[in-house]
C-alpha cells in the first residue's frame, strides 16, 4: 500500500510541476517542445513502477505475505488478550462461588443453618497481591431455616428460626480474617 500511495504522489507532484513549467515558457514555437518533454517524464513517471516490476524488481509476494503474517500477528495478539480477560473472568467467579458455598457450608456444619443468602466482595484483581482477600461479606437470613442433622446425615428442617447472629459474625469473621464491621447481617 505504501509503494502505491508513494507512486501516485510522485505523479501528482509531476503533474503539479508540468502546469508550472508550462506557464513560464512564453507562448512561441518553443512551447510545443516543452510540452512533449513534460509528456515523457510524465510517461516514464507513471510507467516505471511498471517496468520495475517487469523486470522483477518488486516482488508483490514478498508484499502479500508480509502484510498477511502482520494481520496473523494482530489476531494472535488480540485472541491471546481475549483468552487471558476470560480466564481471569473466570478464575474470579470461580473463587467468588466456591466461597459463597464454603460460607454456606460453615453455616450449616458449625450452626446448623440453611438458606443463608450470601455476598461476597473481594479483591477481583489477579495481578494484586492481595488477591482474593474478603473486603465484606453480607448473610441474608431471610429464607434461612435451622435444620437438625441426626447420624444418618439427613437435614430435617426445624421451626426455630433465632440466630445468634453476632456469634456468627465473630465466627466468620475470624475464619475469613475479615474485620465485624465489615460482616453485614440481614434480618428477616
Amino acid at each position: 500500500m505504501e509503494f502505491l500511495k508513494d507512486w501516485i504522489t510522485q505523479i501528482i507532484y509531476i503533474a503539479i510541476l508540468s502546469i508550472v513549467l508550462e506557464l513560464l515558457v512564453p507562448s512561441s514555437s518553443l512551447k510545443k517542445y516543452a510540452k512533449v518533454a513534460i509528456g515523457f517524464v510524465i510517461m516514464i513517471t507513471i510507467l516505471n513502477p511498471l517496468i520495475n516490476f517487469l523486470k522483477g524488481g518488486a516482488n508483490i509476494e514478498a508484499y502479500v505475505f508480509k502484510n498477511d503474517y502482520f494481520l496473523k500477528n494482530i489476531n494472535i495478539e488480540q485472541i491471546s488478550k481475549e483468552a487471558e480477560k476470560q480466564r481471569a473472568n473466570l478464575i474470579v467467579a470461580e473463587y467468588k462461588k466456591r466461597l459463597i458455598e464454603q460460607i454456606k457450608e460453615k453455616l450449616l456444619n458449625l450452626y446448623e443453618i440453611e438458606g443463608v443468602e450470601v455476598e461476597v466482595s473481594f479483591v477481583e484483581d489477579l495481578n494484586d497481591k492481595e488477591f482474593g482477600k474478603i473486603k465484606e461479606i453480607t448473610l441474608s437470613f431471610r429464607n434461612a431455616r435451622r435444620v437438625s442433622q441426626n447420624s444418618e446425615k439427613i437435614a430435617k428442617p426445624t421451626e426455630d428460626k433465632k440466630f445468634n447472629y453476632e456469634e456468627i459474625k465473630k465466627t466468620i469473621s475470624t475464619f475469613y480474617n475479615v474485620p465485624l464491621k465489615n460482616i453485614s447481617i440481614k434480618e428477616e
